[in-house]
């Protein structure tokens, strides 16, 4: 019963269940524009910031993307070596949808 009971995020993922992805290692991330994907970075982490209510991928020691957390969507891959997520950028505000991919040495 206290599954139907947590409460979302601005109808996103709930906070607790984002807090997961926080600090995971990258090896490879893909932003994926209509049917097409583009590697966007290798080697990198997730890191959730709720002081700033953002999440960053870094990558090569830079951030490649930025998202806004209100209203982020964010699931492991059925494989669970990896992370869809969709969600708005946080400067732009444009939709953005990228695959991220976990290190075997998570």
């Amino acid at each position: 019963m206290g599954i139907f009971k947590r409460k979302l995020k601005n109808d996103g993922t709930p906070l607790k269940e984002l807090m997961t992805f926080h600090g995971k290692r990258l090896s490879y991330v893909v932003e994926r524009t209509g049917a097409d994907e583009e590697v966007i970075g290798k080697v990198g982490g997730l890191s959730i910031n709720t002081a700033d209510k953002k999440l960053t991928i870094v990558c090569d020691g830079k951030p490649v993307a930025d998202f806004k957390l209100d209203g982020l969507v964010c699931a492991e891959l059925m494989s669970g070596n990896g992370a869809d997520i969709k969600g708005k950028d946080f400067y732009t505000g444009s939709p953005r949808h990228i695959v991220a991919h976990y290190t075997k040495f998570r």
